[in-house]
């Protein structure tokens, strides 16, 4: 009888271990990734209305662009979040403080995870860039639009210290041309 008893108590937590796990995962699975931005951005002391952009790398990593410090929002920063059995998870993130006085452009270099970002704020009349390099590579980096316009290149070749970004306005004229450095000597 006692060891009936044992055999009924240990398979009821095994049932209700592999229920709770099952609910668990659903929970998890569904969970939504704003959702998961935002918490993430309140536990850095930031607010979801500075997101630029969220760009998927896949479908278990993503990017969110943001931007903080009202009223002139002038520091920019990338969070990598990551998908687990336990839902979207933080992994890492960079900032920068970049000061948009009298400037069309602005551009700064940073590593996350395993990959070579170059991103900055631009001017609001600014619809497209093109960036071409020394040696001839060209790259058509994204408009984030929020309370101003960040442009952001997810590099998947190695990186350029120089390059000449021409800026568009929305109807295809060429707004301002100018030749950024980038420091590739980010901290590891």
């Amino acid at each position: 009888m006692k060891k009936k008893k044992v055999i009924i108590v240990t398979m009821t937590i095994i049932l209700l271990i592999v229920i709770s796990y099952f609910g668990f995962q659903l929970v998890n699975q569904n969970q939504d990734i704003e959702d998961a931005i935002e918490q993430e951005l309140y536990e850095l002391k930031h607010t979801v209305e500075d997101i630029y952009a969220i760009e998927f790398l896949d479908d278990d990593r993503v990017l969110v662009f943001y931007s903080w410090s009202f009223p002139d929002y002038s520091n920019f920063g990338v969070m990598e979040l990551e998908k687990t059995w336990r839902g979207w998870q933080f992994v890492e993130a960079v900032s920068n403080r970049m000061e948009m006085k009298n400037a069309w452009l602005k551009g700064v270099y940073v590593k996350i995870g395993d990959r070579a970002i170059l991103r900055g704020p631009t001017w609001a009349s600014v619809a497209k860039i093109e960036i071409i390099t020394g040696d001839g590579r060209e790259y058509r980096p994204e408009i984030g639009k929020a309370e101003r316009n960040i442009w952001y290149l997810i590099l998947d070749d190695a990186p350029f210290e120089e390059a000449t970004f021409i800026l568009y306005d929305n109807d295809g004229e060429v707004l301002h041309e100018e030749v950024l450095e980038f420091d590739l000597n980010w901290p590891e």
